[in-house]
């Protein structure tokens, strides 16, 4: 069981609200990875890394969107993909939306309902009580995008931060959108102007998405480790 020092958590103030999210001690995840046998193998496996562990400048940039957007999210039902510490998603809830933070790593999703804990944000454990809430409130669920475990077509809204790492991902992640979005809906993606990220949207564009760039932001300087970033938010959306 990981345990969350005092030490590894920043305070700071982001859309309307004071925040405490609890990270990751990267470093000591890092080192111990050949230590490590599982995560080890979903290296070798998925290249897998703690990026989850930190909290990226591209987080703050879609908070932001979100926020700006709350009236419109308000009584949807949401996906953060990729939740990491969980602070998007929280930010969603903090918006009015019903949100289902996934990822694929189970570390990341406890620390996710811890920093939902800390920051009195309603939490379900059980998925009954959450889908039959009429209140904006958090579920997280473990996810493969490659082998979807949530309905088709069910979320009028999915955002991510920084996601987009391997070219392989791309066509998965694509795929996966275009299964878990309503026909009208829209996926977020905030990103701070890597490269590779040409690749994902030119990848979209062929998977008969249309892409926009719709909001740009420098991040705050939020702690010796995080440091500003500028910061892209895309939306994409069926032809």
């Amino acid at each position: 069981m990981m345990c969350y020092k005092e030490e590894d958590s920043v305070h700071f103030s982001h859309i309307g609200r004071q925040w405490h999210i609890y990270r990751a001690d990267m470093e000591t995840l890092w080192a111990n990875m050949d230590n490590d046998r599982e995560a080890l193998q979903a290296f070798y496996d998925d290249e897998r890394l703690p990026y989850w562990a930190e909290l990226w400048g591209s987080s703050f940039g879609l908070a932001s969107w979100l926020w700006r957007n709350r009236d419109i999210l308000k009584g949807l039902s949401c996906m953060d993909l990729g939740c990491g510490l969980g602070f998007t998603a929280l930010c969603g809830v903090h918006c009015g939306a019903k949100v289902l933070a996934c990822d694929y790593e189970e570390k990341a999703l406890n620390l996710a309902r811890f920093n939902a804990l800390k920051n009195a944000v309603p939490f379900y454990d059980d998925i009954r009580e959450f889908q039959e809430t009429n209140s904006a409130s958090l579920r997280t669920l473990k996810l493969d995008w490659r082998n979807p475990c949530v309905e088709q077509k069910a979320f009028s809204f999915i955002w991510a931060a920084d996601i987009a790492y391997e070219k392989k991902s791309m066509p998965e992640i694509l795929t996966f959108l275009d299964y878990a979005l309503t026909d009208e809906g829209l996926f977020w993606i905030a990103e701070p102007g890597r490269s590779i990220y040409q690749h994902f949207l030119t990848e979209a564009n062929n998977f008969s998405f249309s892409i926009e760039k719709v909001y740009t932001e420098i991040s705050p300087k939020i702690s010796e480790q995080i440091l500003p970033a500028g910061v892209n938010v895309w939306e994409l959306r069926r032809k």
